[in-house]
């Protein structure tokens, strides 16, 4: 393991996948990481971009089982003992202060946006200890060296080397010396090569400033019988809590995803500067009551900003993935792919000489675009009619992706974002939803994306009722 092609830092879905990819070509290729398997994570909910990603590279590589786990019925079929749980789009509920949620007609205050035509193609939620672990030991399956419960405390180059300096936990005098040609960061949050070589952090660059908290329970009721109880529909075109299930509280907003085990993901995200907290929605604090934590040791755990945005690529042959580069907001659930999609661009440049300039240029591309689709979203939140049409661009430029990809094409960057007359529409687009004295926003965004719509958005006959898939 001291003399090898290719160090990975770090050993989630991400670096694992890669990881497997390298070896799988014949490299030599270690993960390092100072962390145990199974172990909790979030950025737990796939979409068809990301779906589509994980089919390519299954195909490509000959690793069949990323097909399987490509789409709900599959993962069911072949993997039934990794917990995960059915996406057939995203839901959104906009819930007032201090009352109980309610419409007056349907689509008065919610949003659902198909991802899938049916159960047996549908997209997942991802539960994280089991995914990643899983897919840790299919890498080493595959030959990968794993250097668990490992840190690099100093990294430096030495002619066509990567010279890496690893630690053992703090109360282990351990030590290696690792000699890598390539060194990709799959850290997360971590940021190691970031960190290791002194990058500089451009969030201060990102309009969006938001923080969250997050956790796991057992027992979370089901809001689309909640609904029903209530005399509300949730359940065209889809059973509403088989989705990204957004929950709208002022300025803030909770998602709720359900596993097959019975565990729902439940978190809060708001602005910068606004309390993490939800009290005064009946609703949510109803659905919440008889719930319990799945880790009542650990209970909430909280962010500082969330944001982060470095140049992915560190130096030469030093290299950043999408997880460790970027994070921008679990809005619009586009962790996944973005992660997938760096997993695809990396490995063709290290096993197929593409361009490192290329990766850079697609991946700030991606950010400024979701950075633009994300902020403007938050700026009008409490305004369930603005928010919607500013979900509206994001769902125009990811059909729009999913169309090209469906056609066996490969975007240059996801979500449109090398589309420049999209790119230039969608900024002139937020600027209409985010001005509250222009009442005549939903007109001119329809008329703004023309050239993007395939799917209908933002038609009124339909009530918020979107049920145009791209995929599958």
């Amino acid at each position: 393991m001291n003399e090898i092609d290719v160090a990975v830092i770090g050993s989630g879905f991400s670096g694992s996948i890669l990881a497997r990819v390298l070896a799988s070509k014949g490299m030599t290729v270690a993960m390092i990481d100072p962390q145990m398997h199974p172990r909790f994570a979030i950025g737990e909910s796939s979409t068809p971009i990301a779906d589509a990603i994980l089919r390519r590279l299954g195909t490509r590589y000959g690793l069949k089982d990323l097909i399987s786990l490509s789409t709900w019925g599959s993962w069911q079929w072949d993997h039934a003992d990794l917990d995960c749980g059915r996406k057939r789009g995203f839901s959104y509920f906009a819930h007032p202060k201090g009352q109980p949620f309610s419409e007056s007609h349907i689509g008065e205050r919610s949003l659902l946006a198909a991802a899938s035509p049916e159960d047996d193609v549908a997209d997942t939620h991802w539960f994280r200890a089991d995914v990643d672990h899983y897919l840790c030991q299919q890498a080493t399956t595959e030959g990968v060296a794993l250097a668990a419960g490992f840190s690099v405390a100093s990294i430096e180059s030495s002619g066509d080397q990567w010279v890496l300096q690893l630690s053992g936990p703090d109360d282990s005098p351990k030590q290696l010396t690792m000699r890598a040609r390539w060194v990709i960061d799959a850290s997360g949050q971590s940021a190691a090569l970031a960190r290791l070589l002194g990058a500089r952090d451009m969030a201060d660059r990102l309009q969006t400033q938001t923080h969250s908290t997050f956790t796991h329970f057992h027992g979370v009721p089901s809001w689309q019988e909640t609904l029903q109880a209530s005399g509300i529909d949730g359940s065209e075109p889809f059973n509403c809590d088989d989705a990204a299930q957004h929950h709208l509280l002022g300025n803030g907003w909770m998602w709720m995803l359900r596993f097959v085990s019975g565990i729902t993901s439940v978190g809060y995200t708001t602005t910068v500067g606004r309390p993490l907290e939800w009290s005064g929605y009946p609703s949510i604090e109803a659905m919440m009551k008889p719930a319990w934590l799945v880790r009542p040791g650990v209970g909430w755990q909280q962010t500082d900003r969330l944001q982060r945005w470095f140049d992915p690529i560190c130096a030469e042959r030093a290299i950043m993935l999408p997880t460790a580069a970027l994070t921008m907001d679990p809005l619009h659930s586009t962790g996944i792919a973005h992660a997938l999609a760096g997993v695809e661009r990396v490995a063709g440049i290290i096993l197929d000489d593409h361009s490192a300039n290329d990766y850079a240029t697609s991946f700030h591309r991606e950010t400024m675009l979701l950075d633009r689709l994300v902020s403007t979203a938050y700026d009008v939140m409490d305004d369930f009619p603005r928010f919607t049409a500013a979900c509206m661009l994001y769902f125009a430029g990811a059909i729009a992706c999913e169309e090209r990809l469906q056609k066996g094409e490969t975007p240059t960057a996801l979500w449109n974002a090398d589309d420049p007359l999209f790119v230039a529409a969608t900024d002139n687009a937020c600027a209409m939803i985010a001005d509250r004295s222009n009442d005549k926003y939903e007109t001119q965004v329809r008329e703004t994306i023309a050239p993007w719509n395939t799917a209908g958005l933002m038609d009124p006959a339909v009530n918020n009722r979107y049920a145009y898939t791209a995929t599958k």
